[in-house]
Formats: structure tokens, C-alpha cells, sequence
């Protein structure tokens, strides 16, 4: 006897991304399986604050040039002057 097997009837379904399993849904990801998904990626905002290194309390920044300088120094190497014009 010659048995072979039987062949599927329709499309293969769609395997969800996140939990490797058959879904179901239209969108080819379970809903829950994409609740999660979003609650990991984090947003623009969170991305922003983590690649930013924090200023430390001793520098300040040249609004010429944009270095880091020491809080103390008068004049950056650019030439740009942190003293307050003297009125008169």
C-alpha cells in the first residue's frame, strides 16, 4: 500500500514573532504577545536620557564653541568671554 500524507487545505498560518506559536490574528502577532512587545521598546524620550551623559556641577558650556569647560575660566579657547559686559 501506497499511503502518502495528506496535503494542507489552506495557507499555512502566521507565526508570531514574540512567542514563536500559530496565530490566529489578522495581524500575524498575538494581542497580548504585542502589549508586551511595546512595554519593552523603549521611546524616543527614554532613549535621549540614556545616550545623554550628565553634566557635571563643576563645567559649563560655551555657547560659541559647545565645549565643556571649567566653571572657573573666564575666557574659552574660542575666544568667547563669560564675564558680563561692564555697564557704563
Amino acid at each position: 500500500m501506497n499511503h502518502a500524507k495528506p496535503k494542507p487545505l489552506g495557507t499555512p498560518r502566521a507565526i508570531c514573532p514574540v512567542c514563536r506559536t500559530t496565530t490566529y490574528s489578522l495581524g500575524g502577532i498575538h494581542p497580548q504577545c504585542a502589549a508586551t512587545r511595546a512595554d519593552k521598546v523603549p521611546t524616543r524620550a527614554k532613549i535621549k536620557e540614556i545616550k545623554q551623559p550628565s553634566r557635571q556641577q563643576w563645567t559649563k558650556r560655551c555657547p560659541r564653541c559647545k565645549r565643556d569647560l571649567h566653571v572657573r575660566r573666564v575666557m574659552c579657547d574660542c575666544g568667547h568671554c563669560f564675564q558680563p559686559k561692564a555697564a557704563g
